[in-house]
């Protein structure tokens, strides 16, 4: 039998060979792994897209498959993906699936990522025949794995044949950013209705409440989302050719009217024209009711009255989309949130205000006994100084010099304080308008006034203030009085006729070349930065005797402090450029005036207040600015010096463009 000897030396040499072959670095092992085979092969799952391990089935030509460098928390497996994100601010990662990508039930995408680069991971479906959709992720967890989903369950029915990854969206990056990422799949998406109970005055939704089935109109997600409609799915319908083409709910059954018969649909319409409604296929007569779509390109929702119908019977609901009018067969309506709701009075809990004549809602406070054609209709012009829904249409005899319209109060009207009435009109001529109050024990009074505002709502005011004490039950309006050249069907639109307190500012048209002169003509706001407040002007003399000027507390020991006029809109500077203001000061100092605020660069005129003690204009030359945008006025009293106190004064007026 041979006996080994080992000498000290060889000993050493061994363990050193062990230590050596312990200290090897895994990474030694897999330099660079492209795939790892799977010890037990697997059956491949499709909603599985590329765990880097077994499931790897669909390669990323970008990834590159490594040793997990966290396995913890979220994701304890072996190997995962490494994605170095180019420079471009939209470099991305590109899944393509080659055909188009099952959505059908599981479409919720779901990915693990671990990066020390905060941001937002935007996923984009894209590829096929529908139009691309993205879902953004932020990514604020730099330090461990976490699994981030988006959801596609709104595309279930769509045709998308790419899978697009943009990590830090938007952002260009040095190009040296890493991403570990893993476990990508498809996932079923939660339902969202689950334990939502049945409403059967809901039509159909689109989503939980899918009560009628609508056989022309398709689900889809919803386009344009805004705050009428939000939701997530809706209907679209092509309207095909022809002229009485229609969406018919059949609703196999009479329809319960008894309390919920005011049908409502949220429409997203193409084009302009009338929707109307009716009920139909019952034992009862058919009713139709229209309503106008006037707005294109967004939600809007629309009401259709059916209460006079609360008894009847019917079974079908039958929508024609442009009623009456011959289409190409192209046009698509969006539809959503059809639903029988109960009959609301939006008057409830208004509390009578017998200042208030008429405003031909719930401000109804007067009889309009004849002698003129009205009609209560829809504002034609919502807008400007009349956004209400409803108005008086009035239609005058302009060949008759003396008709007129006429409120009976029923009884005196008050005028002690409020003897300035008021009246909004839209009117398609300027014309002259006589108001008068009658009616009671006091004589006729008469104020005559004009119309001298086309083609948009204006107010106009009529001093009955010497009437506090009077007798009156009446308020008549002769439109064109005393003239004849009209014609027998001129057409005038009112509203909101009252009676108010007296107003100086009543009536005055804004003139936006007026910056502001504290009192009707506040066109640009002081929004900073130094003490500012309005106040009874201190010295009504010379050229400035207005009542009211601004008193502005300067901080003198600091050289940039500056009082901002604000317009919210970019200043027309094409004609008026020259600024011209009113200022009392205590003494003489450096003025600048600063324009800025919009895509043009600043632009700055030096001045000087140089009269102490008296009002005086000053004008600061922005010509060169004619064709510049800037939405914002800087003056800077006392500038760049600190010689003044911690509280100098001065009173400012009449700012304007000139």
């Amino acid at each position: 039998m041979r006996t080994f000897k080992f000498k000290p030396t060889n000993l050493l040499l061994v363990m050193l060979l062990i230590i050596s072959m312990a200290s090897c670095d895994e990474n030694t092992f897999f330099p660079l792994i492209e795939s790892i085979p799977c010890e037990t092969p697997e059956t491949a799952d499709p909603s599985i897209i590329n765990d880097f391990e077994c499931q790897d089935n669909l390669l990323l030509p970008e990834v590159e498959a490594v040793l997990n460098p966290d396995e913890s928390g979220a994701n304890t497996s072996r190997f995962v993906g490494k994605y170095t994100d180019p420079t471009g601010a939209w470099d991305a990662l590109i899944i393509d699936f080659g055909a188009p990508i099952n959505l059908s039930s599981k479409n919720t995408f779901k990915i693990k990522v671990k990066t020390t680069v905060a941001g937002t991971l935007k996923a984009k479906l894209e590829g096929g025949t529908s139009g691309g959709i993205e879902v953004d992720a932020t990514i604020s967890n730099t330090a461990n794995w976490v699994e981030y989903s988006f959801d596609f369950s709104n595309q279930f029915n769509q045709n998308h044949q790419k899978l697009v990854l943009f990590f830090n969206a938007g952002v260009d990056v040095s190009g040296s950013d890493i991403y570990y990422i893993d476990d990508l799949r498809w996932d079923t998406s939660t339902d969202p209705c689950v334990g939502v109970e049945e409403n059967l005055t809901i039509i159909n939704d689109f989503d939980c409440q899918k009560n009628q089935d609508i056989p022309e109109v398709e689900l889809i997600a919803t386009p344009n989302k805004n705050a009428i409609n939000g939701s997530k799915f809706a209907g679209k319908y092509v309207d095909e050719t022809g002229a009485w083409d229609a969406v018919i709910v059949d609703f196999g059954a009479p329809i319960n009217l008894t309390t919920h018969n005011v049908f409502k649909i949220k429409v997203l319409a193409p084009v302009a024209g009338v929707l109307k409604a009716k009920l139909e296929g019952g034992t009862s007569g058919g009713i139709e009711v229209d309503a106008n779509i006037t707005t294109t390109g967004e939600w809007k929702e629309y009401s259709f009255d059916f209460s006079s119908q609360a008894n009847e019977n019917h079974q079908k609901l039958v929508l024609f989309f442009n009623a009456g009018v011959d289409t190409d067969g192209t046009q698509v309506y969006f539809m959503d949130d059809l639903k029988f709701a109960e009959v609301s009075d939006p008057c409830n809990g208004v509390i009578k205000d017998p200042s208030i004549i008429n405003d031909f809602n719930c401000q109804q406070n007067s009889t309009i006994p004849g002698f003129l054609v009205t009609s209560i209709e829809e504002n034609p012009d919502p807008s400007g100084a009349n956004i209400s829904d409803s108005v008086l249409k009035v239609t005058d005899n302009g060949t008759e010099p003396w008709d007129a319209l006429i409120f009976d109060f029923g009884g005196p009207i008050d005028l002690t304080t409020t003897n300035y009435l008021r009246i909004k009109i839209l009117a398609s001529r300027a014309v002259p308008l006589l108001a008068k109050l009658e009616g009671g024990t006091s004589p006729g009074k008469e104020v005559w006034g004009a119309i001298t505002v086309v083609g948009e709502w204006a107010e106009y005011v009529f001093d009955f203030s010497d009437q506090a004490s009077a007798n009156h039950n009446k308020v008549v309006f002769f439109f064109n009085g005393n003239q004849n050249d009209g014609t027998a069907t001129d057409v005038y639109y009112i509203d909101d006729i009252r009676f108010a307190e007296f107003d100086p500012c009543a009536g005055v048209i804004p003139d936006l070349s007026i910056v502001n002169n504290f009192e009707c003509q506040q066109n640009y706001e002081p929004v900073c930065c130094i003490p500012f407040e309005i106040i009874a002007n201190p010295t009504k003399a010379g050229i400035n005797t207005s009542d009211a000027v601004l008193k502005v507390t300067d901080n003198g020991t600091e050289p940039w402090d500056a009082l901002v006029f604000d317009l919210g809109a970019v200043i027309n500077l094409s004609t008026k450029n020259k600024l011209k203001i009113k200022i009392w000061s205590s003494k003489a100092v450096p003025l600048l005036a600063k324009l800025e605020g919009g895509t043009s660069g600043p632009k700055e005129v030096w001045g000087a207040i140089t009269t102490a003690n008296a009002w005086t204009e000053y004008t600061f030359d922005f010509s060169d600015q004619a064709a510049a945008n800037h939405k914002k006025i800087v003056l800077f009293f006392n500038g760049n010096q600190n010689d003044g106190t911690a509280a100098d004064i001065y009173y400012i007026d009449d700012l304007k463009w000139e």
